[in-house]
């Protein structure tokens, strides 16, 4: 058993992840390479293949999505128990 959550972040350009979605002129883009260029700044590549030049200590605003697994282990006391990680 799978689940995710959500959660917006504000980061900078140095804490771009991949995966993470950034909304740039309304639009919202998933993040999938990032490179580092010249002046520390961050090269963004999306989804769509657009791409977007993000500077090394400018804010910026993300969502980003955990993943939690959820498995069933036993117990000392030979019962199931659920257990997250």
């Amino acid at each position: 058993m799978n689940g995710s959550t959500s959660q917006i972040v504000t980061t900078i350009g140095d804490g771009v992840r991949l995966g993470d979605v950034v909304t740039i002129g309304g639009n919202l883009h998933t993040v999938t390479n990032v490179r580092r260029v010249a002046g520390g700044r961050r090269v963004l590549e999306f989804a769509d293949g657009n791409v977007y030049v993000l500077g090394a200590a400018l804010p910026i605003q993300v969502m980003r999505t955990s993943h939690t697994r959820v498995r069933l282990v036993a117990g000392r006391d030979g019962l199931a128990r659920m257990a997250l990680s």
